[in-house]
């Protein structure tokens, strides 16, 4: 099997970067003919085993033909989507929904864009990312166990409580929704109270400026290689993951510490919730309420402190941490793409009859999906096509064109706030034409908002021409605003310019008297 994964950088040390590639590995060790794309330079921080081509971009002709195509975050699912037959089935590797980070609002429309583009298919990596993408997209995405390396995490001797207590926090600073501030706050709390404890940090970034300041003692571990973190995991007395959400989307660090033994407090959110259906119980950590610094810190000194706790939390951690194997991860992925490579014959992609001159794979895509969404619009599938629009939408970002395209479909589909959400970032972009502020109007109208509505149609009216439609567009949303004085004058403008205008006739007569 020829597989083709595409990294956006592989050279950074992140999870979801070291994941991806040790399956390329492991997949290069049973045989199969692998090629990892990145942007970047290879790691220096891991050996790859397979072949590796850095690229400028991942248009067609700088991808290897292949049976199956990778894309593992949602800027390169476009590329993969679009590659062409000859580069392999296109697959979503979802290690996390991107959407739901607070950094990517401006991008969410994209995002969602992204995996809504058909012919796809997803592989996740937890069940809340199954059931995430089940609920919001309507996708039936392949589910397979994850994986850490047990030749790196494996337990050492048992610890005895320490003194100071060694509290191990992993992540960058900076993201949001990993909290970690909530942790440093946690490791206050402990202190204040008596508690010797030095906060143990892992981070593949340099320390915040907020991390500076602690009444605690802080240990720094910077860059540190995967297999180097086994070490650092068994120097712990307990690992503390503060996570505030669903954005996380299975989070390694927990993991790879209970297989090396170490006692954990995780908070209470999906990923780490759903650990229960793989062993049936809730024994392997102390769940804590996330943003909740003083129930963290009563669970770190426990879990760090009692013999008996510890003991519990390190058997049940052992043996959940025994499910997450490289075999049984990679014999799944490998089953799953096996599966998806049988399709490569049978795929059919959407065309247009395609022109004389060559295209790009993206050109392609952005013909077939327009083929796509005429046909669906013909049958009366007005949301699906709006969801091909709002991808062909993604592909060319900064084309007004497609994108009022996209308004117009979401409009006939009835989702007046999708459409407003791309309208008004063309406000933000500095378009201020007719078209534009009539299609605020229309979509501020549907969604209840008539003084809204009526400022749009009144900048529609001051850019563009003044038409009895114009003028009636804007009584109408005027009266049910309940300015009865500014309807009137509007319908009456509009008789002016059309004296036969039937609908402003009609709304006239129905105005109460004044």
């Amino acid at each position: 099997m020829r597989i083709t994964w595409l990294l956006e950088v592989a050279d950074q040390l992140w999870g979801g970067v070291k994941v991806a590639l040790e399956n390329a590995n492991w997949l290069h060790r049973r045989g199969h003919e692998v090629t990892v794309v990145s942007r970047s330079r290879a790691p220096s921080w891991m050996r790859i085993e397979c072949r590796f081509l850095q690229v400028q971009d991942f248009h067609p002709e700088h991808l290897p033909d292949g049976d199956v195509i990778i894309g593992t975050f949602w800027t390169t699912v476009p590329w993969a989507s679009s590659a062409g037959p000859t580069k392999g089935v296109p697959v979503h590797f979802c290690q996390g929904y991107e959407g739901d980070n607070p950094e990517n609002g401006p991008l969410r429309d994209r995002i969602e864009s992204v995996y809504r583009l058909p012919g796809v298919h997803h592989i996740t990596i937890s069940p809340h990312l199954t059931r995430l993408l089940q609920s919001k997209f309507g996708l039936a995405a392949r589910e397979i166990v994850y994986t850490i390396d047990h030749a790196v995490h494996h337990p050492g001797p048992e610890r005895a409580p320490g003194s100071p207590l060694r509290v191990g926090l992993v992540g960058p600073y900076g993201i949001g929704w990993k909290d970690l501030p909530t942790g440093y706050a946690a490791c206050a709390l402990a202190a204040a109270a008596g508690q010797k404890l030095v906060l143990v940090r892992a981070s593949n970034v340099p320390p915040d400026a907020a991390e500076q300041k602690t009444t605690f003692p802080v240990e720094w571990h910077q860059q540190v290689p995967p297999a180097g973190m086994g070490q650092f995991y068994r120097s712990l007395d307990v690992l503390l993951a503060t996570s505030s959400g669903a954005e996380e989307g299975f989070f390694l660090p927990a993991i790879e510490a209970m297989a090396c033994g170490v006692p954990t407090v995780l908070t209470d959110v999906p990923c780490f919730r759903d650990h229960r259906q793989v062993v049936g119980h809730d024994n392997y950590a102390l769940l804590v309420p996330p943003k909740d610094p003083a129930a963290m810190a009563e669970a770190m000194v426990l879990a760090g402190s009692l013999p008996q706790v510890r003991n519990a939390l390190r058997k049940a951690g052992l043996g959940l941490a025994a499910h997450y194997h490289p075999d049984r991860h990679g014999e799944r992925l490998e089953a799953v793409l096996l599966e998806l490579a049988q399709k490569t014959s049978a795929r059919q992609p959407l065309r247009l009859v395609p022109s004389a001159a060559a295209t790009t794979g993206d050109e392609t895509l952005v013909q077939q999906l327009q083929a796509h969404a005429q046909r669906l619009q013909a049958a009366g599938s007005l949301e699906p096509a709006a969801r091909a629009h709002a991808a062909i939408q993604c592909l060319r970002p900064d084309d007004d064109t497609l994108r009022h395209e996209a308004v117009d479909a979401w409009l006939a589909a009835g989702n007046p706030r999708a459409a407003l959400r791309l309208l008004d970032d063309l406000v933000l972009r500095g378009s201020d034409d007719e078209t534009l502020h009539c299609r605020r109007g229309q979509a501020l109208h549907a969604l209840g908002d008539m003084h809204e509505a009526a400022q749009a149609f009144r900048a529609a009216l001051a850019v563009g021409t003044r038409s009895a439609d114009a003028y009636n567009r804007l009584g109408v949303v005027l009266f049910q605003a309940g300015d009865l004085v500014g309807a009137r004058d509007s319908f009456q403008r509009a008789l002016v310019l059309q004296p036969d205008h039937h609908d402003a006739r009609a709304n006239l007569a129905a105005l109460p008297a004044a």
